[in-house]
């Protein structure tokens, strides 16, 4: 395939997008699937998409002058982000050719910053990330992380199908909530309280209480490191293990940790196995923690300093930092007081488990089984707890009829003997019978927009790029 080939006009473009998005603001044309991770999507019989340095350019794409590295996440970014992808009046990148030109005037930025986009593209109903049961209290949290809340239901809400969707009982979000790329949650089966998960932009872990709602301050929160992602507590030991995707890592926590508390321990290395982990979840009878692996990993640098004190992981290698691999994705087990570079009691992992993206996990302790949401697949693989190898389900839930649709979370009530699935792709909750398999319909759905309302997929958008060829904004989330 050819080469695509990025004009000065597209240049601009993709400046004033990737600033843009990068501010939340829109996103004209995007797919969680373009995710790094994700499987190599067809166009045709093509499969890469290839660019060319543009012809005025002598050095990197996004180097910038110091009065942009300056400029606040604002519309003064934005409009600055416009000006300098080509306006005459706009200073070029380092590197670029031409003579220098001045800093827009206050009132031309103002200008452009008054503008409004030609059109906003963007999911204004939940995406429900993560999910768990308050078995106590008959309730269902749910992360949201589309629109950066929790939502409580009660734990028999059925939406009727000609319904628009079901109203949660409670709903927590705003500002003072620390509450951003909410992916994942678990409630104090005592306290009630509420921990949610903030994958990628807010390193803290709100924790509020069984009441919340609205724009509540947490009762109190938890510094942590960068891309957490799942959530599970050992209530015996009474602990918090948190996936860390970045640091390929299991942080855990003191069950009551706040503000800058250090960590006890950290299950982390090259023994482990673990790359990019997501779901996690435990056995409490036969002492394990299961985690699931996207696959892709990098280099690790020397624990710095600041790490060492927190009790941190150790942090990704900036000097090396596009060194890494990709291997199958996998489930991987150690005794849930293993610390350190272990390797695994047990992993799942080949062709026949049929994992892709295995981003939740869920665990029957008196079936001992292990529940898998795989997103890619829109399936819920299920295993023996004492599965190992490249070993098959014992049982898979999919098919049209189970209205699964990119499930990103995955819980288990043991006491109703129910699996409930959280959909990304359809803003819905689905309840099934625990031992459900094949392509059946749920018990019970929890709808948070009327059926048939599109998902456009947008997970956390980053840099953008325009293809001439096929007249499309590409998206990475």
């Amino acid at each position: 395939m050819a080469p695509v080939k990025i004009t000065s006009r597209s240049l601009r473009l993709f400046f004033l997008l990737a600033a843009v998005a990068g501010a939340g603001l829109v996103t004209l044309v995007t797919g969680r699937e373009a995710g790094m991770a994700r499987r190599t999507q067809m166009i045709g019989s093509d499969r890469i998409v290839a660019s060319e340095y543009l012809a005025e350019m002598n050095g990197p794409m996004c180097e910038f002058t110091p009065e942009f590295r300056t400029a606040s996440a604002s519309e003064e970014l934005i409009a600055s982000a416009a000006q300098y992808g080509g306006s005459q009046t706009a200073p070029r990148a380092a590197g670029v050719s031409g003579a220098p030109r001045t800093r827009p005037s206050k009132a031309e930025r103002d200008a452009l910053a008054r503008r409004n986009p030609k059109y906003v593209m963007r999911d204004t109903n939940p995406g429900y990330a993560g999910i768990a049961i308050d078995v106590t209290r008959g309730e269902v949290v749910m992360a949201d992380e589309n629109l950066f809340s929790i939502h409580v239901f009660d734990r028999t809400t059925n939406t009727p199908p000609n319904a628009a969707r079901s109203e949660p009982k409670r709903m927590i979000s705003g500002e003072d909530t620390s509450l951003e790329f909410a992916c994942s949650v678990y409630v104090d089966p005592t306290s009630g309280e509420i921990y949610g998960i903030n994958n990628d932009t807010l390193n803290w872990m709100p924790v509020f209480g069984r009441d919340a709602r609205g724009n509540a301050k947490p009762l109190r929160r938890l510094a942590t490191p960068h891309t957490t992602f799942g959530i599970v507590a050992d209530e015996e030991r009474q602990e918090l293990l948190i996936t860390i995707q970045d640091d390929q890592a299991i942080q855990v926590f003191k069950k009551g940790a706040k503000d800058e508390d250090a960590g006890t321990r950290v299950i982390q290395g090259p023994k482990t196995m673990m790359a990019d982990p997501h779901g996690i979840t435990l056995d409490p009878i036969r002492k394990k923690v299961f985690v699931s692996n996207w696959g892709s990993r990098n280099t690790r640098a020397a624990t710095d300093p600041a790490r060492q004190k927190r009790g941190w992981p150790i942090g990704r290698n900036q000097n090396n930092a596009g060194s890494g691999e990709w291997i199958p994705a996998s489930i991987t087990v150690y005794p849930k007081d293993a610390s350190g570079d272990v390797a695994p009691i047990q992993t799942i992992s080949g062709p026949k488990a049929q994992l892709d993206w295995p981003t939740a996990l869920a665990f029957h302790a008196g079936r001992n089984e292990l529940f898998v949401a795989n997103d890619t697949t829109h399936t819920i693989t299920v295993y023996s707890g004492d599965a190992n190898g490249d070993v098959a389900p014992i049982r898979v839930l999919t098919g049209p009829k189970t209205n699964i649709k990119h499930p990103t979370g995955v819980a288990v009530d043991e006491k109703n003997n129910e699996l409930w699935v959280a959909n990304f792709g359809n803003h819905s909750a689905t309840v099934y019978a625990i031992d459900a398999s094949g392509n059946v319909a749920p018990k019970r759905m929890i709808r948070s927009a009327p059926i048939g309302t599109p998902t456009p997929m947008i997970g956390n958008p980053h840099t953008m790029a325009y293809d001439t060829k096929r007249n499309e904004i590409l998206v990475a989330n």
